[in-house]
């Protein structure tokens, strides 16, 4: 019935039989809503595992669709409400396992006080007797089965060894009643503990009642939940540790950038010295090349002083014969000839 309404929600909606006064008010449910069970569209819900046993949690409050589930499957918010539906159900499953460990150390501490069955009573006076009896006449029956035996008598033997058997089923008659009786107290006292589920059992129990203990309905329920939250726990781990060596990853990658940073600037720092030194030892040669010249020009200044000024006397002599001798030719003449 189930199946068929979910076909007939799937062909015509989930608002098919409400009439058009409901209709006004109905809202179409998407997977994101609040009142979808987010748990049921991510994994399981809690709610279905204990049905029916003595861990029944009831219905759950918020719907599970299996068309709502689909899609969300299908959505492109997938992966990033995953983490969130699975954070809820881990918590909810904590939970579950918190309450059931508690019970689990309560069944373990009633185990541990439960005392050990006494030891049998002893016989009474009476049963005594006939036990002590019955011993002798077999230890008797013995020796004479040795002797026949001895002497070759293989039949008288045998008819003896009869009589002992009779003798040893008496015997066994007299104490087995109460033997059996302690057997079946012991292990009526003598129960175990599921660690998975909390259940008690009867220890060394039939394999047939074992095997349905473990595919019943609590135990796998409470096995799923047990297997998730160390399946999230491990996924969670992992992603902490991943995220401690990425984040060690860039502080290295960091302190590496710094120190190529530092190695940079030590290097601009050392090349600009060097530049610096570089135009000091320049301005110095400069400065060395230009003292040279002005010493030198100093050296040879006076000397070139008192050659301008012989040169400028003599020059004037020689500028003032050579007029002079441009005005008296007559003279000069005169006194060549004479």
């Amino acid at each position: 019935m189930d199946a068929q309404r979910a076909l007939l929600d799937e062909l015509m909606g989930a608002a098919r039989n409400l009439t058009d006064e409901e209709r006004k008010g109905y809202k179409e449910v998407n997977w994101d809503d609040k009142e979808v069970c987010g748990s049921y569209m991510v994994r399981f819900c809690p709610h279905d595992l204990f049905v029916n046993t003595r861990s029944d949690l009831g219905p759950c409050p918020r719907i599970h669709d299996q068309k709502l589930k689909e899609s969300f499957e299908k959505s492109p918010r997938h992966d990033a409400f995953v983490p969130k539906f699975e954070a809820e159900l881990a918590q909810f499953c904590e939970k579950l396992v918190m309450d059931l460990d508690r019970r689990v150390k309560r069944g373990r501490e009633r185990l541990a006080q439960e005392v050990e069955p006494a030891p049998p009573p002893p016989l009474t006076a009476e049963k005594s007797e006939q036990l002590s009896v019955l011993e002798e006449k077999i230890k008797n029956l013995l020796e004479q089965v040795e002797s026949l035996g001895e002497a070759g008598k293989v039949d008288e033997a045998e008819a003896l060894m009869r009589k002992v058997e009779t003798l040893n089923a008496e015997k066994t008659a007299l104490t087995q009643p109460q033997n059996e009786k302690l057997l079946m107290l012991a292990q009526e006292k003598k129960m175990a503990l599921c660690e998975i589920c909390g259940s008690f059992l009867v220890a060394n129990d039939a394999a047939e009642r074992t095997q349905s203990h473990i595919t019943g309905k609590q135990h796998v329920g409470y096995g799923m939940v047990r297997d998730f939250i160390k399946e999230y726990m491990d996924a969670k781990e992992k992603a902490t540790e991943e995220e401690r060596l990425v984040r060690e990853r860039d502080a290295e990658d960091r302190r590496k950038q710094k120190e190529k940073e530092s190695e940079r600037r030590r290097r601009s720092d050392s090349s600009d010295r060097e530049r610096l030194r570089d135009r000091d030892r320049e301005r110095d040669r400069y400065r060395d090349r230009h003292s040279d010249r002005e010493r030198s020009r100093d050296r040879d200044g006076g000397r070139g002083a008192d050659s301008r000024m012989r040169n400028g006397r003599n020059g004037g002599r020689d500028r003032y014969r050579d007029r002079s001798r441009s005005r008296s030719p007559v003279r000069h003449s005169h006194r060549r000839h004479s």
